[in-house]
């Protein structure tokens, strides 16, 4: 279930916005005909090029021979997009199962998914079949899109350049660099309410740039996200295997005995931010190091209980349980350029991590299974999981900058993952509570050595009929 609902649905959001971002539109034929019959018209600015790097060149999305779609930041202001589910439907072959931001978002392109669409805990990795990438450096976080040039989705595999987890494609978050060449601040508001919650949320933000010399500049941003929600909680119990889950639900005076409700449970509150720091000293060398983090704090899941076995309405939790979830993600990533004259030498370095810690009910789902919970009038069973991720990635890649028939791309990668997990699971009932986990420790190198060789053809011009 999606926490921001449609114009035409019923859980509506009302928002004042205030925009930094300028509209820009093209001429058509129409207006060529108008102003041949001499009715004046106003002067339109061209239609934005969007240049990308997919193929670590930087081209023209047009001429790109890739398949991909890419979304320029000024497109991102002007549809006031927060994230990339926001996005998705832009976007042709890309579908994102919006299940809010407490439980991963899945991430498929078209059609291709290698784990269930539904996800009971944190981000994990998307689905498993899409990468996705903070500038140069691989890393699954669903980020926010505040001041970023563009977003590039790569559709297919893209073993070759991008390695593993791109069976379905990638997808590249490319921040803003430092501008060497002019002051800016930016500010940013956005509220809005829901028909189904109380109060009014809000996503607060600024951006700055500042130059120091003709050869160093930072660049900064901030934001600040802090949703209402509107799932209610009505069946949390009052107190774990003491208070009845399953009571009369027709008497109120039950319900009022077992039950503490929680009204608009699923609330969201996002710190997130990027400070980047650019030196030039050269024409022939380019560096930045930018610190990228994010970190959310969620009430509960969107979800609805509306087709259970308790009496829940369309913006009803059927849990017994509060279940609540942080997520702390960071990355310190260091960019390198250097042009070599026949080719560009870029070296990119990161250092990030996930931390993340919440708790879920299974009181319905360990009822289910054959573990005769069901003779205890007050079982009620959650599950605490605590994760842990820290990678290191490292790639030099070597590109060919001559204008003859033949490029090529050679390049070294890097990775290191080490994933800590404990899941500890605590069924409840009467004065006896009795606990039991698992952990899991995983670590995981990948290096990998790659190259491309492609010529250049001549496109003609296609005939149009």
């Amino acid at each position: 279930m999606s926490k921001k609902r449609r114009s035409n649905g019923r859980n509506k959001r009302t928002y004042c916005k205030k925009s930094t971002g300028s509209f820009k539109r093209s001429a058509v034929s129409l207006g060529v005909a108008l102003a041949s019959a001499g009715v004046a018209m106003p002067t339109y600015a061209q239609i934005e090029e969007i240049v990308v790097t997919a193929t670590r060149r930087a081209e023209s999305v047009q001429d790109i021979p890739v398949n991909i779609s890419a979304v320029g930041g000024s497109q991102i202001e002007q549809q006031g997009f927060d994230d990339l589910s926001e996005m998705a439907s832009y976007v042709p072959g890309l579908n994102v199962v919006d299940q809010g931001g407490r439980d991963g978002n899945r991430i498929v392109v078209r059609g291709l998914n290698a784990e269930s669409v539904s996800n009971s805990f944190g981000q994990e990795n998307g689905g498993g079949t899409v990468a996705t990438y903070i500038g140069e450096i691989p890393l699954y976080v669903d980020l926010r899109l505040n001041d970023l040039e563009r977003v590039e989705v790569l559709l297919g595999p893209q073993g070759t350049l991008y390695g593993a987890g791109t069976m379905g494609g990638a997808i590249r978050y490319i921040p803003r660099k430092p501008d060497f060449d002019g002051t800016i601040f930016e500010a940013r508001v956005d509220a809005y309410s829901y028909s189904e919650g109380d109060g009014v949320s809000s996503d607060i933000g600024f951006t700055f740039n500042l130059p120091i010399s003709e050869q160093f500049a930072i660049r900064g941003s901030i934001d600040s996200l802090d949703d209402k929600g509107f799932i209610d909680y009505p069946f949390v119990v009052q107190q774990p295997g003491v208070s009845e889950p399953d009571p009369n639900f027709a008497d109120a005076a039950e319900r009022a005995a077992n039950f503490a409700p929680v009204e608009d449970a699923n609330t969201e509150e996002a710190l997130s931010g990027r400070f980047a720091a650019r030196w030039a000293p050269t024409d022939a060398l380019d560096m930045t190091l930018t610190y990228y983090f994010q970190q959310t704090e969620h009430g509960g899941r969107n979800v609805s209980g509306q087709r259970g076995t308790v009496p829940a309405g369309k913006y009803d939790s059927p849990f017994r349980v509060a279940e609540p979830n942080d997520r702390d993600s960071d990355l310190l990533a260091l960019e390198i350029t250097a042009d070599l004259g026949f080719a560009e030498l870029t070296s990119a370095t990161g250092f990030g991590g996930v931390e993340e810690a919440g708790q879920r009910d299974q009181t319905d789902l360990l009822i289910t299974l054959d573990y005769s919970y069901e003779l205890f009038p007050t079982f009620t069973a959650f599950t605490f999981e605590d994760e842990e991720t820290e990678t290191f990635n490292q790639e030099l890649r070597l590109v060919s900058t001559s204008d003859g028939p033949f490029n090529w791309i050679v390049g070294a990668f890097y990775n290191r993952n080490e994933y800590d997990a404990l899941s500890s699971e605590f069924p409840t009932s009467g004065a006896s509570r009795w606990g039991c986990g698992f952990m899991i420790t995983s670590s995981k190198r990948r290096t990998r050595l790659y190259s491309r060789t492609s010529k250049t053809r001549p496109i003609s011009p296609r005939r149009i009929h």
